[in-house]
């Protein structure tokens, strides 16, 4: 039996062993690191947790933060959330019933730091490529 698993229509997998994530390449599983780069919707939930909030508080700010063109469902959110956690990207800071709140480790601003520093190299090699002047 394999140690992952692929999805047969999506071509994609994940190890839950090791937290790796698969793809299969002309009939091979190839091995891609989890959290090499964050989704919109990750880097904005890392981005809110600068301060310490609940889960809650996270579904409003995402898209008031980004006038609403990226918001996050809550079962992404506390899927989210929990990969976070065990990533050590997040840690809780709270416990109120159900209520639980959040704040960014330095392991997750390290994070943040590395996929802002992506972002700008794709906004340079954009402008680089077709000529655009900084915005101002």
């Amino acid at each position: 039996m394999s140690l992952y698993h692929i999805d047969i229509l999506d071509n994609r997998g994940y190890n839950k062993d090791d937290n790796t994530r698969y793809s299969r390449i002309g009939g091979m599983a190839v091995a891609r690191e989890k959290f090499r780069t964050l989704t919109e919707q990750m880097f904005y939930v890392l981005l809110c947790l600068k301060e310490e909030c609940y889960g809650q508080d996270i579904l409003d700010q995402v898209p008031a933060m980004t006038e609403n063109r990226v918001s996050v469902g809550s079962g992404t959110l506390y899927n989210l959330l929990e990969q976070f956690l065990a990533e050590g990207f997040i840690r809780e800071t709270k416990v109120e019933g159900r209520r639980r709140s959040y704040i960014l480790t330095e392991k997750g601003k390290m994070m943040l730091d590395k996929e802002y520093a992506r972002i700008i190299a794709q906004a340079m090699d954009y402008r680089r490529i077709f000529g655009k002047e900084e915005a101002k």
